[in-house]
């Protein structure tokens, strides 16, 4: 698993972009996720605006971020802003990455039993997996 956080070659290093940084990273973990061990080719002259490229490093939300799925063990393309808590009108916890063998309430048990293995912190947020380490320990 890499330990340094580090931005996609394209993102300066700029205040803004190294706490955005910080708090994707975080998520990143929290999620089980990690970044892949395989370089990823990323797209030549890619900018802030969209790009339809896959970034190595952290590349901001709008852009999709290489990473590796540590629970399912598969390499996954996910937009940082669909790691992220939504607020607002449509209130929702993060999300697993489309087609996790471990993503939502039914696998809940399955989820926490891999957390668990990994010797992952299960996520506060993560209140199905939590019932189902509490049912277990009753």
């Amino acid at each position: 698993m890499t330990a340094t956080p580090f931005l996609s070659a394209f993102l300066r290093p700029n205040p803004r972009n190294l706490e955005s940084l910080q708090a994707a990273w975080a998520r990143m973990l929290e999620l089980g996720y990690t970044t892949r061990t395989e370089p990823v080719d990323e797209p030549e002259g890619c900018t802030r605006t969209r790009c339809a490229g896959v970034h190595q490093g952290y590349p901001g939300s709008e852009h999709r971020w290489a990473l590796h799925c540590l629970l399912c063990a598969v390499d996954i393309e996910v937009f940082y802003s669909h790691m992220r808590e939504r607020k607002g009108k449509n209130p929702a916890p993060p999300r697993r990455h489309k087609g996790c063998k471990f993503s939502g309430p039914s696998r809940a048990q399955a989820r926490a039993a891999r957390y668990v293995e990994l010797g992952l912190v299960l996520p506060d947020w993560d209140t199905d997996a939590r019932a189902a380490i509490a049912a277990l320990a009753a």
